[in-house]
C-alpha cells in the first residue's frame, strides 16, 4: 500500500478524534492533532511549503497578531484568499500561533466559531471552518501524490511485462544516449496519462532534471531516471549519483516529493539503507521533511530462474 494513502487515513482520523472530542477533552484533543501534524514530516512539509509559497500569509498572520494583541477577534470570512494553499497555511500559522500562546482550545471554540447555538454548534462550526480546509488540503495533495505513484507502478507493470523486448531492441541498437531513450518512453506514458507537459530537462541551479511536471499544482513530478548496467559500467554509484541529484532539484523546485526511476539492465535486486522500516511501495527515503521515493524497472531478459546456467541474482546494498 502507498505510504502517501495511509497518511490521508492518518490526518482523516485526527480531524475525526477532534469531531469527537468531548468540552472536557477538547483542549488535549486540540493540542494532540496539532503534534501529530507537526510530527509527520511530509504532512508539516506540505504545510510549510504552502506557506513559504505564498508570502501573503505571513503578513496576513503578523495583522490578525496585532488584532488579537489589542483583544479584538478576527473572522476568517473577513480574508480574501487566492487558492486553497493560502487557506491551509494561513490556518496553520494561525494554529501555530494559539499553540504558541498556549491558548485555551475551548475558549478558541467559544471565540472564534460563527454559531450562534450552544457549545456542541460552536465545536462542529470550529471545526468545519479552522480545521477542515487545512486537512482537506492534506488530503488532496496526498491524493494527488498516491495518483503519479499509481501511474508509475502502473508503466512499471506496462514495461516489465509487455513493452520489456521492444525497449531493450532500442536500448541494445543505441551507442549512446541510453537515458534519453528511457527518458522519451516514459514521457510519452506520463503524458498519454494526463501528466500535462512532463517536459525534459528543464534548467534549475543544480542542473537539469530528467522529467518535470506539473509544477503549478499541489502534487508536482520532479523526476530522475538512471540505469543499472554494469557491461556499461553503471553500477550503483550512477543510482547515488541520481538520488542526490533529485535531493538538490526537489530543494530547487521547494517541493517536497522527488521520484527517483531506476532502469536495471542486470540480475540484481536492490536494499535501500533507508530512514524507515515500513513496508510500503515503493522504497523511500525521508530527509528533511522530504519524501524521496526510489522505483525499479526490471529490463534483465536472462534465462528463467530454474536454468541453472542463468546468473545468480546479486543483492546491491545502497
Amino acid at each position: 500500500m502507498y505510504f502517501n494513502h495511509n497518511l490521508r487515513v492518518k490526518v482523516q482520523d485526527w480531524r475525526n478524534r477532534l469531531y469527537k472530542s468531548t468540552y472536557e477533552q477538547f483542549n488535549n484533543s486540540y493540542y494532540f492533532f496539532f503534534k501529530n501534524i507537526a510530527g509527520t514530516n511530509l504532512i508539516a512539509s506540505i504545510l510549510n511549503e504552502a506557506i513559504t509559497n505564498n508570502p501573503i500569509i505571513t503578513e496576513q498572520i503578523e495583522v490578525v497578531k496585532k488584532q488579537l494583541a489589542g483583544y479584538n477577534r478576527f473572522r476568517l470570512s473577513k480574508i480574501q484568499f487566492e487558492n486553497e494553499a493560502q487557506v491551509a497555511g494561513f490556518l496553520y500559522s494561525l494554529h501555530q500561533h494559539f499553540i504558541s500562546s498556549k491558548a485555551d482550545a475551548v475558549a478558541l471554540v467559544q471565540n472564534y466559531s460563527t454559531s450562534g447555538g450552544g457549545y456542541d454548534e460552536q465545536h462542529e462550526s470550529f471545526i468545519t471552518e479552522y480545521i477542515q480546509p487545512l486537512t482537506n488540503y492534506l488530503e488532496d495533495v496526498l491524493d494527488a501524490s498516491s495518483s503519479v505513484l499509481y501511474l508509475l507502478e502502473k508503466y512499471k507493470l506496462r514495461t516489465e511485462n509487455f513493452l520489456k523486448k521492444d525497449l531493450l531492441i532500442k536500448y541494445r541498437g543505441l551507442d549512446k544516449h541510453y537515458e534519453q531513450l528511457l527518458e522519451d518512453d516514459l514521457r510519452l506514458y506520463l503524458f498519454d496519462n494526463g501528466i500535462d507537459n512532463p517536459f525534459s530537462t528543464p534548467k534549475s541551479s543544480s542542473g537539469r532534471a530528467d522529467i518535470v511536471g506539473l509544477l503549478d499544482t499541489s502534487d508536482p513530478l520532479v523526476l530522475e531516471i538512471k540505469i543499472y548496467d554494469s557491461s556499461k559500467n553503471y553500477k550503483k554509484q550512477r543510482i547515488i549519483d541520481g538520488f542526490n541529484q533529485i535531493v538538490k532539484y526537489a530543494n530547487d523546485y521547494n517541493k517536497s516529493v522527488g521520484y527517483l526511476v531506476n532502469f536495471v539492465l542486470d540480475n540484481a535486486e536492490f536494499n535501500f539503507q533507508s530512514t524507515t522500516t515500513e513496508r510500503t511501495w515503493p522504497q523511500r527515503i525521508e530527509i528533511n521533511g522530504k519524501i524521496f521515493y526510489i522505483i525499479f524497472i526490471n529490463l534483465f531478459d536472462g534465462a528463467s530462474a530454474s536454468n541453472s546456467k542463468n546468473p545468480e541474482s546479486i543483492l546491491v546494498e545502497i
